[in-house]
């Protein structure tokens, strides 16, 4: 049934379609609301076949008024981003690059990182791509230009100055100890580096990092190393232009169901970084142009305006989208698509990198497709009542019985979610046996799941025989868990199914994608478990030995197990060996032989 249009103002706005249940399915706006919303329930030949389809839900049109078609264009993008209506182009992947704000417009300015960039007076630099040598920047900043970062207020009442007063890393504006214009001189000082003079920085960096090194403080100057490698790092990330105003480039490649966006941030004629968002297509599939224009109007809602916007095709709404951007940015805004030179090459560029982007989603997709086809199978191999989507494998891993560990992987739709894997410190069991440690991780896993009310996995996969499944098997008996569990033996690969009287042994061949499921997740239990004992057990030597001597420091510690592989290496090697070791002097090689010395007397 048609709805009711006939009170529809002849006025700019917005109008919303609902279906039959009152949700909103699309939002549009309109220079005139009701000769727009009429043209829907017009002929359909011109529509696509997803408006044909929108409008046989509509069931009712509601309206808002506005004063101009540009604060329509305002309210339509904000109720999209609000309500995201199914049939409207709607922005995914929205992530926010980090940025460093430097509060200029502040009495005493801060430096700090955000994920926001906004229009309140502040220099911007970025966005970047890395957070990492940002951060590191940031705290090479503080030492050396003794920049406040803490939170605490600033006033005319004098204050105790905090911690990192007494150490040399801030000025304490917060205790009168410097007047607002040397401090503001010191920042605009440190603002230098984000905007790429960071040669001279680095060469002071450089002198003093072979000045600590001359002098044997190697730590220092592994400090001093990690932040000019911060810095060249910052660096890389301000590949150089030929422009000179800033810009973003934003180019498209599209399928039958996503637009991919890939956006250029070209800064002081320096390109800083990128960002790949997607777009659905809404009702407007194979229309690239409004796609683009969607997608800047969302886009732009909380994101900074550039002087200049180039696109690769001419957008829909153009003057209007201007307009707003304008007004938006108090001040001109153009939208171009480029023709030659270097801005040309830059879209092409882009271009190329939202095609791959494109490329590498159908590719996952194409690997989600293989891992779902495989847990069919492996569903219907080991008969299990539901799809095993989410599967947890563990594994054990010890050298004589000490530092023992337990891991535990999860893999969903076959893919491994790294972010949940766990370890597992084996407390309960002494000496050799692998069955009761087995037995232990399983219970303490499951012990805190079923606690916590935590979803449990659809399969649980065990590294090993007979025994260390059944172990597994007692432990959720014991907590009176119904979980399907299998074991993975290594040497044959059969799968081996618990049952009440004996257990069953079910052999897939060597090519089945069921089988190659669960090899990935017993290899993938099996490393996790390696590397948490190895870090376990070099963590208890380095700690128990090393550290009771003087002088021999983390990266000392780190080249010495580096260079000897054992703490049983290190005990018996000469002075001769040790000071072949970087920053292992002949003073220091002589305290250490000292101190076995002295060990294997006292052990005698």
């Amino acid at each position: 049934m048609r709805p009711d249009i006939s009170n529809i103002p002849d006025l700019p706005g917005v109008y919303l379609m609902k279906d039959v249940s009152d949700n909103i399915i699309y939002i549009g706006k309109a220079k005139s609301l009701k000769k727009r919303v009429s043209q829907y329930f017009q002929s359909s030949k011109n529509h696509s076949s997803k408006t044909r389809a929108m409008v046989r839900k509509i069931a009712d049109v509601d309206y808002i008024v506005t004063e101009s078609e540009v604060a329509a264009l305002i309210l339509e993008a904000n109720l999209v981003k609000k309500n995201r209506p199914h049939y409207n182009i709607a922005l995914k992947d929205d992530k926010r690059y980090p940025y460093v704000k430097v509060t200029v417009n502040t009495k005493f300015p801060k430096i700090f990182i955000t994920r926001r960039r906004l229009m309140d007076g502040a220099l911007y630099f970025g966005p970047y791509t890395n957070v990492k040598p940002v951060k590191q920047t940031l705290e090479m900043i503080s030492q050396i230009f003794r920049i406040k970062r803490c939170n605490r207020r600033i006033d005319d009442k004098g204050k105790r100055p905090c911690l990192n007063y007494h150490i040399d890393r801030c000025y304490a504006p917060c205790n009168g100890s410097i007047s607002p214009e040397e401090y503001r001189n010191n920042v605009m000082e440190a603002v230098k580096f984000f905007k790429g003079e960071t040669s001279g920085i680095i060469k002071e960096l450089q002198e003093k990092m072979n000045t600590h090194a001359l002098a044997q403080e190697y730590e220092s100057a592994a400090a001093i190393r990690d932040h000019i490698d911060a810095l060249k790092s910052l660096s890389q990330q301000q590949t150089a232009t030929a422009g000179n105003d800033d810009s973003d480039i934003i180019a498209t490649a599209s399928d039958d169901e996503t637009v991919f966006v890939q956006i250029f941030y070209i800064r002081d004629g320096n390109m800083v970084g990128k960002a790949d968002l997607s777009l659905s297509w809404g009702d407007v599939t194979g229309n690239i142009a409004r796609a683009t224009d969607e997608f800047i109007k969302q886009y732009y809602q909380d994101a900074p305006v550039p002087p200049e916007i180039l696109v690769q095709h001419p957008i829909a709404e153009k003057e209007l989208v201007i307009k707003w951007l304008s007004e938006k940015a108090a001040r001109s805004v153009q939208i171009q698509v480029p023709q030659r030179g270097n801005k040309k090459r830059l879209m092409e560029m882009a271009e190329q990198n939202a095609q791959m982007t494109m490329e590498q989603s159908h590719l996952k997709q194409s690997d989600k497709e293989q891992a779902l086809q495989a847990l069919l199978q492996l569903r219907d191999a080991l008969s299990l009542s539901t799809l095993p989507a989410h599967i947890e494998g563990f594994d054990i891993s010890n050298i004589s019985g000490t530092d023992a560990v337990g891991s535990m992987v999860v893999f969903e739709n076959g893919i491994p979610a790294n972010s949940k894997y766990r370890h597992f410190n084996i407390k309960t069991v002494k000496g050799i046996d692998d069955f009761a440690m087995m037995a232990e991780v399983v219970k303490r896993r499951y012990t805190r799941q079923k606690a916590e009310k935590d979803k449990l996995p659809d399969l649980i996969l065990i590294d090993g025989g007979p025994g260390q499944v059944s172990a597994a098997m007692g432990s959720l008996k014991e907590l009176q868990l119904d979980i399907p569990l299998v074991g993975l033996a290594k040497r044959f690969e059969h799968i081996i199914v618990p049952k009440d009287d004996t257990d069953e042994v079910v052999i897939l061949p060597h090519t089945s994608e069921a089988l190659k499921v669960l090899m990935r997740v017993r290899d993938e239990s099996h490393r996790f478990a390696v590397s948490s004992h190895r870090r376990r057990r070099t963590a208890r030597l380095s700690h128990s030995e090393l550290d009771t001597i003087p002088g021999i420091g983390a990266s000392r510690k780190k080249a010495l197990l580096n260079h000897f592989s054992s703490i049983e290496q290190i005990r018996h090697a000469s002075v001769e060996e040790l000071t072949a070791v970087d920053g292992i002097s002949k003073g220091l090689a002589e305290k250490i032989v000292a101190h076995f010395n002295k060990e294997r007397v006292a052990n005698q």
